[in-house]
């Protein structure tokens, strides 16, 4: 009976079940996904010239190049600000939800006045040109830096570079368009005064035709000559598509189904691809993620993040017995090659001084009353663990404590034993089935690193341990069988693995942008914010509009900065048109009746 089970589980072992494995899409070969279309990014960003002290807001739209439909391939798109000598100031990582995403940049001090150029791609992106990547110059002052050289032009205002002009950039647009076919922008008036609240109606002309997804921001505009913010409309005709993808075109897998982790297993000695076997990463931490994969013919392996987390730390390790004799290698993304970029050339003058003193003035008044008008993150959606709710849980507190881990499964976790063979010890589960003996070893963790060596936890302090989880039965994996799991979480959820070996590589993660739902000011009679300085020159960014009904009303507040403002809607119908409308209102003391 005990041999016929053991063979019963011994072909479980094989089988790849898709409840607890970890199936790898993008794990295929290159002729499963050349039928994907290739895609194209659009963003919508609030404005194409800040001052540091101030906010970068933007939205990205990832679109189908066949169809402008939103893009449902990547869930991960990639925005970076480059200086003009081709480095990288911020490379942002977003995660996309039905082709959509969107982050910020808070521009430090630390940055110097010029030129720089916002891009962005997906990893599926990177097989066609530079070219069709997402562009558009952005233009920073620091008014601290006492060197301005390299934008101060003792020329008139309106003398621009000759290579501005053959680029076709021009003084940005006031021109207002708030109605096309499909949607309208209608506002209760264009003259406010100070802190007077606004109400926008954003009309859906053809109902279903109108409905999609849009994005707002409402700014004060800039007297200065900076570079034209791109629209959705003129944008996207102004890129080729490229649909076409081959074999010899694929350098870059698409990120499917999240972050993609890749690399490679190899054998020690003769450096040749070790095939079939598994590797397993860690994201340590409370909600931590745990996933195994295999490595194919070529000794390459393949991991999709696919929930949210919240520490950059985490490790990769190879799961085998005679693990020594591997060599674990990291693939790490390789950086775009930027060195055909153009850039911008914004030039002021001595008549600009005024505006851009006014401008930093009011920039350092917000951010001294910041924490008065913070943007708060939206919570991560702790996943249920892994091992879907079979577990027994053991909460220590609950328990007389006892010093060390041996201990505590002795006194207090029947379900778990402990044995010694030469100097080695190995945690065992009894499993509910007393005749099946198979001879394997548990899936152990401790706050989600997998523990090969178990004797370095026998003398583990418990009273650092909150509780430990136990599935008692047979369990399977990403396609490998353990005789049960035992899960440990410490109280500070940080416990850290060595990785003095060639198996094991500690990892530093890319963390995707937390999800922000940005502050808007209210005011209301007789409440302390109306003592609250307000030199708010983004009176409104909210980059998740779903207009899926007739008409959609928001509101936001006028800031004490007078001038004219720019209400700059953009976005995609669900049938993949592009909309993009403007409307200017005013801002003065007396406005016109």
């Amino acid at each position: 009976m005990k041999k016929l089970l053991f063979i019963f589980f011994t072909l479980l072992f094989f089988i790849d079940y898709s409840v607890n494995s970890q199936t790898n899409t993008t794990g295929k070969n290159k002729s499963d996904i050349i039928n994907i279309s290739q895609e194209k990014i659009f963003i919508h960003h609030n404005t194409s010239f800040l001052l540091t002290g101030e906010y970068l807001y933007y939205k990205v739209y990832c679109l189908n190049t066949e169809n402008n439909n939103l893009s449902n391939f990547s869930k991960i798109a990639y925005v970076e600000l480059i200086n003009n000598e081709r480095k990288t100031v911020f490379k942002h990582k977003i995660i996309l939800k039905n082709g959509m995403g969107y982050g910020d940049y808070f521009v430090p001090t630390s940055l110097s006045s010029g030129n720089y150029k916002l891009i962005s791609y997906t990893q599926w992106m990177r097989n066609s040109d530079i070219h069709n990547f997402y562009q558009n110059d952005i233009s920073i002052i620091n008014p601290f830096q006492e060197n301005q050289k390299s934008i101060l032009n003792d020329k008139s205002p309106s003398n621009i570079d000759q290579k501005n002009k053959s680029v076709n950039y021009n003084i940005s647009s006031t021109e207002q368009k708030t109605t096309n076919r499909l949607v309208n922008l209608q506002v209760d008036s264009e003259n406010f005064t100070n802190r007077n609240k606004v109400t926008l109606n954003i009309q859906a002309l053809k109902l279903n035709s109108s409905y999609g997804n849009y994005s707002l921001s409402v700014r004060k505009i800039d007297d200065l000559e900076i570079p034209t913010r791109n629209t959705s409309l003129n944008y996207l005709n102004s890129i080729t598509n490229n649909t076409t993808v081959t074999n010899k075109t694929i350098a870059f897998l698409p990120e499917l189904r999240g972050e993609l982790l890749s690399g490679k297993v190899e054998y020690i000695e003769s450096g040749s691809p070790a095939v079939n076997i598994k590797v397993a990463l860690s994201i340590p931490g409370k909600n931590y993620i745990f996933k195994i994969a295999n490595t194919n013919k070529n000794g390459v392996y393949y991991f999709n993040i696919d929930t949210e987390y919240d520490t950059k730390n985490a490790n990769i390790q190879i799961i085998d017995t005679e693990r020594k004799k591997y060599n674990l290698v990291i693939d790490y993304q390789l950086p775009v090659d930027y060195s055909s970029l153009e850039f911008y050339n914004l030039k002021i003058t001595p008549d600009d001084k005024e505006i851009i003193l006014a401008h930093s003035i009011g920039n350092q008044i917000e951010n001294a009353y910041s924490s008065k008008k913070p943007d708060s993150i939206k919570n991560i959606e702790t996943p249920p663990p892994f091992f879907n709710n079979k577990e027994k849980e053991f909460l220590l507190d609950d328990y007389t404590r006892f010093n060390t881990l041996k201990e505590t499964f002795i006194e207090i976790i029947p379900e778990i034993y402990s044995q010694q063979k030469d100097e080695k010890f190995t945690f065992h589960v009894r499993i509910y089935d007393k005749e099946i003996e198979t001879g394997l070893t548990p899936l152990v963790l401790i706050d989600g690193n997998l523990i090969q060596d178990q004797t370095e936890l026998i003398d583990f302090n418990a009273n650092k341990i909150e509780k430990i989880n136990v599935v008692n039965d047979m369990y399977i994996y990403g396609s490998k069988l353990f005789e049960g799991v035992i899960s440990i979480y410490t109280f500070d959820g940080n416990y850290k693995i060595s990785s003095a070996n060639n198996d094991i590589k500690n990892i530093q993660l890319s963390k995707p942008l937390d999800v922000k739902k940005y502050f808007n000011q209210i005011y209301y009679k007789n409440i302390n914010s109306d003592r609250i300085p307000d030199f708010r020159r983004q009176l409104l960014w909210n980059p998740a509009i779903q207009l899926n009904k007739k008409d959609k009303t928001i509101t936001f507040y006028t800031s004490d900065v007078h001038g004219k403002y720019e209400i700059c809607l953009e976005g995609f119908t669900t049938e993949g048109k592009p909309v993009s409308l403007k409307k200017v209102i005013y801002v003065n003391d007396n406005p016109k009746e």
